[in-house]
């Protein structure tokens, strides 16, 4: 009874003690007593784990509502690197952060912060996986700088997250600061990171109670309306279409603290943000690209899988859609239903992918997430897709990640796909495999795919194995597998050296690769040998060497081949940033009638000028070149040149203007774009994009052959509010 006492009158002290805090970036007298107190006391980037040369510290309040958090930065203010940017832009200046596991129980960890001038940034870490910035949630915030640092403070709605459904809620907290002071890339923790540690946000290590939140559910509308011109030059006269216009809606609504329904009609989903251009001169598989739609992002960490069993871009022109994500006590689901109108079609082969367009389709995708503790889990993904015009494709995978031992991280996968398919032929080739044909004429089959990866990673080293068979005939209809028909065996071993001098951080990385069909013949063997390091004047520099000592090709055997590669970038300053990547060596020549192996020579040079911390112009150059070894022919060669002007007015305003070169699809590219966005779902912009070419090899003008014009507006609204 005494014990309970005193927690009553704890939370009863926080709960009004949060009154006092005014938004306002500063951190005034008396606004922060009686706060949960951190100090940021290790460097856990380039260093581990050492003693913070910056003094950092920062402070946790909350009441029935919000969770308030204010952060002190020490340091020279001219030595601070922000600049205004859209948000999660900002990763690679000055910025403070909460890190905070609410589950405890390591499923994921979530990041919180803003840059020094106030960007936010927000992003979401789970185990085995890169961070994914594209999560974002509705916080308040502010920054100032003063003569010994800046501070930050945030207001973040206990109704913007998803939590355990028990009366108290204990959370392991913890925060993080980049820092440039010291001339280079520095990172400070409030715990220690873990060489082994597959989930960066789940390290924070400190037990915090926060009361008994309120039970407010979220309830999010937005409407928008999508207004567009197209034309185009289908002979000689350009020609605009006329004014069409798309209208729908998008919304989520909590059932729960741990579960939620987000649905949308009719949905707008045309990217603001280009992918940026690859080069496919060579290439003979699909490429994948990231999401970026709103709908699709929330629970996008529950469909994570080294078999890539789920990729929502396949889902390309929805009708409509609903999707289920509950993360309870130990389990997580994630239910996704949808009517795709324009659905992709991928079919993995040994040697290339083929695409085609299957029409209509309806596709459901379901998750199932047993969550062990420790970064830990098992579970069930399962996927399908009914054609209208005939035929389907299923999944099913069972995954698991074990973090054991403290050092050594388990990955297990193991998929089984069927495929139906129709009469309507939407694949444009007469090739066979496993004595079937890519052609869409009623075949039925199954296919297999296993992983097995066994990972050690400690304070100097690293380690790991991996085993992965694609069967001929497995395809992922809602996934994306563009490769099949091989047995991959791979090994790595790393060592890392870390000192206070010069080179501040250096890694040596040997990997060895080897690839079999199902047939048993050697397709593929491979040999890296690469050196990394990082400097204390913001260079940081790879040195590769790759050798091939066979590859087969379409059942041609090919000799060895080397290539070396070299990679760089310099950041000395916040109005100046450079990288540059070459590669030179043997390559196969794969997209020509008899393949061959030829010299091959790549790079890529990117710039970056910064004028203010609003403007900013970035160049872009990229050339490839692959060239006969016999008769000094090119089989390709050409460039990618690529301007960027931005103006960013403040952190929800900004302009962009692309104009780019492509010689490999013969056109130049113009893009103009205005856009506001003071929240995640609040949108509004307007632009254009036209492409132009030159109509003959001797004419010196450009001639318009398409063009869109457009205009967006996506409003936010929550009924409840």
């Amino acid at each position: 009874m005494k014990q309970l006492f005193f927690l009553f009158l704890s939370l009863s002290v926080a709960y009004t003690s949060a009154e006092n805090i005014q938004l306002d970036g500063t951190l005034s007298p008396g606004e922060w007593d009686k706060a949960v107190v951190f100090d940021l006391e290790y460097e856990v980037m380039p260093s581990r784990n050492t003693p913070s040369n910056l003094k950092t510290t920062a402070y946790v309040k909350y009441d029935e509502k919000y969770l308030y958090v204010g952060i002190k930065a020490y340091g020279d203010p001219d030595k601070i690197r922000a600049t205004l940017k859209n948000r999660d832009q900002t990763w690679n200046e000055d910025y403070v952060a909460l890190m905070a596991d609410p589950f405890g129980d390591d499923r994921y960890g979530i990041l919180i912060g803003v840059n020094a001038l106030g960007v936010q940034l927000d992003e979401k870490h789970t185990s085995g996986s890169e961070p994914d910035d594209s999560w974002d949630i509705l916080f308040q915030s502010s920054t100032a700088i003063q003569d010994d640092g800046y501070s930050a403070e945030l207001i973040i709605p206990f109704s913007e997250l998803q939590f355990p459904e028990t009366e108290i809620q204990k959370w392991q907290l913890g925060f993080i600061r980049k820092s440039y002071q010291a001339g280079l890339q520095t990172v400070f923790a409030s715990f220690k990171n873990l060489p082994a540690e597959t989930c960066y946000a789940c390290q924070a290590d400190q037990e915090v109670l926060l009361g008994s939140p309120d039970k407010i559910y979220r309830n999010y509308i937005y409407p928008y309306i999508f207004l567009n011109q197209n034309g185009d030059r289908p002979v000689k006269d350009f020609k605009l279409q006329n004014p069409d216009y798309e209208i729908g809606v998008t919304g989520l609504y909590d059932l729960s603290k741990t579960s939620s329904i987000e649905y949308t009609v009719n949905p707008d989903f045309s990217q603001v943000e280009s992918d940026v251009p690859m080069i496919m001169a060579n290439q003979t598989f699909a490429i994948s690209y990231p999401e970026k739609r709103t709908f699709f992002i929330k629970g996008a960490e529950l469909l994570k899988s080294d078999m890539q069993s789920v990729y929502t871009r396949s889902i390309t022109n929805p009708l409509g859609a609903v999707k289920y994500i509950k993360q309870g006590k130990k389990n997580s689901t994630y239910i996704l239903q949808a009517t795709d109108t324009d659905s992709p079609y991928l079919a993995a082969g040994e040697y290339q992918s083929y695409k085609g367009n299957a029409g209509k389709s309806k596709v459901t995708i379901g998750r199932f997430k047993r969550n062990l503790g420790n970064k830990s889990h098992f579970g069930l993904i399962a996927t399908n897709r009914d054609y209208q015009s005939g035929g389907s494709g299923s999944l099913v995978e069972f995954d698991g990640l074990i973090n054991f031992l403290d050092d050594y991280v388990l990955d297990l996968n193991y998929a089984r796909s069927n495929t139906q398919e129709g009469n309507v032929n939407y694949l444009d080739t007469d090739d066979t495999f496993a004595g079937r044909t890519y052609a869409m004429d009623g075949e039925s089959f199954s296919g297999t795919a296993k992983n097995f990866r066994l990972r050690r990673a400690v304070d100097k080293s690293y380690a790991g194995i991996r085993f992965k068979d694609v069967s001929p005939t497995y395809r992922a209809h809602v996934g994306f597998v563009g490769r099949n028909d091989y047995k991959s065996r791979n090994y790595w071993y790393g060592r890392t050296f870390r000192s206070q001098g010069t080179v501040r951080k250096i890694t040596f990385h040997w990997n060895n690769r080897n690839r079999l069909n199902f047939k048993g013949q050697k397709t593929f063997e491979f040999y890296e040998y690469k050196m990394d390091l990082e400097t204390d004047f913001n260079f940081t520099g790879t040195f590769e060497w790759k050798v091939k000592p066979s590859e087969k090709f379409k059942g041609v055997q090919y000799g060895e081949q080397t290539e070396f590669e070299i990679r760089f970038k310099y950041h000395p300053s916040e109005s100046f940033f450079t990288s540059f990547e070459v590669e030179k060596g043997d390559a196969i020549a794969y997209r020509i009638d008899t393949p061959e192996i030829g010299d091959s020579i790549e790079y890529n040079l990117y710039t970056v000028f910064r004028f203010s911390d609003n403007f900013k112009i970035a160049l872009g150059h990229r050339y490839s070149e692959l060239q006969s070894k016999l008769i000094n022919e090119e089989f390709y060669a050409g460039e990618i040149n690529r301007l960027e002007i931005d103006y960013q007015i403040d952190s929800s305003l900004s302009s962009r203007t692309i104009i780019e070169k492509n010689d490999f699809s013969d056109d130049y590219y113009l893009e103009a774009l205005i856009q506001w966005k003071p929240n995640p779902y609040t949108i509004f912009y307007a632009g254009g994009t036209q492409y132009y070419e030159e109509p003959n090899p001797f004419s010196d003008n450009l001639r318009l052959e398409t063009s869109q014009v457009y205009l967006k507006f996506q409003y936010f609204y929550q009924p409840n509010s």
